[in-house]
């Protein structure tokens, strides 16, 4: 399943604790985040919970705080030009500018100043058509992987794109940590795991259920290993979860909303599309905010029966602001 080489064999309740740490941090990664506090949120005593979190993981709680905080950090710099430094710092958790300085040029071998000078030269010098001028893409030029070559990366046009305001949504969701590029068979068995979940609880209604894909990090700049994805349903909020089932809030906001229809190597030049082409010439920038997948179950007879090759009605959603 592609599990990262730190990750041991949890019980899901284990899982469910490590989850719901994860999504308080997530949502609050402006504020101090000690961890006692994290240790509570788990249930567990500091000691274990630093030894647990590092099992499922493959990093401590503040290198995991940290990492997050940094790449939310790049991602404002290269999608907020006219922003000061001293107001990214401080909403990515940094009490200063000087740790947030030294912090970030250990991670990305520049100055945040001087990555965002390249980040403003280099979409200068780009296209609307030119894919390399898309805000992660700028991102990635220090840190880029080869590990996507068997995928299609040329940009792919979507079939419609609206700008729409969307509530806040309840999700169940079961989640994977772990390289996902291309594997069908990943998201067919989360998704069954879900199901197996919910239809008994009546939460599931064939040909009306919308299943959607959390990305939670950055897959050009953050190691397969360690890469988070969730899958997920909307549920009433006062639904109840168990085992490695867990429960999030996705934020009311502005989302631009790209509809395809891709097999599972074309996802990437969808995305490349959004960001390379659509947003440069849209009035929009990203928002702070999760991007997601919505897919409706609009074939209700359909099994779950582990083929691939198919194709997906996917629409694409990206949280944004004007520019």
């Amino acid at each position: 399943m592609g599990y990262s080489p730190f990750m041991y064999q949890h019980s899901s309740e284990y899982s469910r604790r490590v989850n719901l740490v994860i999504d308080h941090i997530e949502s609050h990664l402006d504020e101090p985040l000690p961890l006692e506090r994290l240790a509570e949120i788990a249930c567990f005593s500091r000691y274990h919970f630093h030894r647990i979190f590092f099992a499922h993981l493959g990093e401590t709680p503040g290198q995991f705080i940290q990492r997050l905080r940094l790449e939310k950090a790049a991602r404002l710099l290269a999608s907020q030009p006219s922003r000061p430094v001293t107001d990214i710092a401080l909403e990515c958790g940094f009490a200063d500018t000087a740790a947030f300085s030294r912090a970030f040029r250990h991670s990305f071998k520049r100055s945040p100043s001087a990555f965002r000078n390249l980040c403003i030269t280099k979409s200068k010098a780009g296209t609307a058509q030119d894919s390399v001028t898309r805000y992660d893409r700028l991102i990635s030029d220090f840190t880029r992987r080869e590990d996507m070559q068997n995928l299609h990366m040329e940009p792919i046009a979507a079939d419609e794109v609206k700008v729409v305001d969307r509530p806040e949504m309840t999700l169940a969701y079961v989640r994977h940590v772990g390289p996902y590029f291309g594997d069908e068979l990943l998201f067919q068995r989360l998704f069954k795991t879900l199901y197996t979940w919910a239809a008994p609880r009546d939460l599931i209604r064939r040909g009306e259920t919308e299943e959607i894909v959390i990305y939670h990090d950055s897959p050009e700049t953050v190691a397969p290993e360690k890469l988070r994805i969730s899958c997920c349903i909307a549920v009433p909020p006062d639904t109840e979860v168990s085992g490695e089932v867990g429960k999030m809030a996705l934020p009311a906001g502005r989302y631009a909303e790209a509809r395809f229809r891709l097999d599972a190597t074309q996802f990437a030049g969808a995305w490349n599309w959004i960001f390379g082409t659509w947003l440069p010439d849209s009035g929009y920038q990203p928002a702070d905010g999760l991007c997601y997948e919505r897919y409706r179950d609009d074939d209700p007879d359909a099994q779950i029966d582990g083929t691939t090759g198919r194709s997906f009605n996917v629409t694409i959603c990206i949280p944004v602001q004007p520019l």
